[in-house]
């Protein structure tokens, strides 16, 4: 009988481990809009060379949440408020398309769930853990759409929709403007009433984008 060969582990992607890290804490606000990045600054945070730290940003500049200058300087995308109201237009687009293609799938939406997960988020004033409520909601109703090919039109969008409502959710307040923005829209889908869901899921992007011009001013 051969003997067993050794089982050889396998060696951790170090660039992907520094992307999962730094695109962490882009989304989250850890790293601000237009934060200048210095290589050896991220090399000793993260514990990592600099080699996987740059093909990291490499890969992020390429989703367009790293801006890297002629000069190899680095630093975090900064939207202006045009770039809001565009990524924010694209969006309702999407969302509205969902909507009017749900049929069926309308009644099946879990309404509840999201009261549940906005209603707590909203109690605890947590910017975090509101953004992981939107952002699941938000995707919920593109799943709603027979339209296998919506998410993947949507996900060039998220990373840059987290961007701007990182920045959204920190101004004083929006957390319990937001949390009744996303009532009204649930209780619409819960009526099953297509047309006043649109409704409401417009005013709710309005109101995002006022209050990111005010911030991006």
């Amino acid at each position: 009988m051969a003997p067993k060969q050794p089982t050889l582990k396998r060696r951790p992607n170090l660039g992907q481990i520094a992307y999962d890290e730094i695109k962490a804490m882009i989304l989250t606000g850890e790293l601000e809009p237009g934060e200048r990045l210095v290589l050896d600054d991220l090399s000793m945070s993260l514990n990592l060379s600099v080699t996987p730290i740059r093909d990291a940003l490499n890969k992020l500049e390429q989703e367009d949440l790293i801006v890297i200058t002629p000069r190899t300087s680095h630093s975090v995308v900064q939207l202006n408020a045009t770039d809001a109201s565009d990524i924010l237009d694209l969006r309702l687009m999407l969302e509205m398309y969902a909507l009017e293609s749900a049929g069926k799938s309308l009644s099946q939406f879990p309404v509840m769930e999201f009261r549940e997960k906005f209603t707590s988020a909203a109690c605890n004033d947590t910017p975090k853990e509101f953004i992981e409520a939107d952002n699941q909601f938000h995707s919920a109703i593109l799943a709603m759409s027979p339209n296998q090919r919506l998410p993947r039109l949507y996900s060039y969008l998220q990373n840059l929709i987290q961007v701007i409502s990182v920045q959204a959710i920190k101004v004083e307040g929006r957390i319990a403007h937001a949390n009744r923005e996303h009532m009204d829209l649930l209780d619409a889908i819960a009526q099953q009433n297509i047309e006043l869901a649109k409704i409401r899921l417009k005013a709710h992007f309005n109101e995002m984008k006022s209050v990111l011009l005010y911030v991006t001013r």
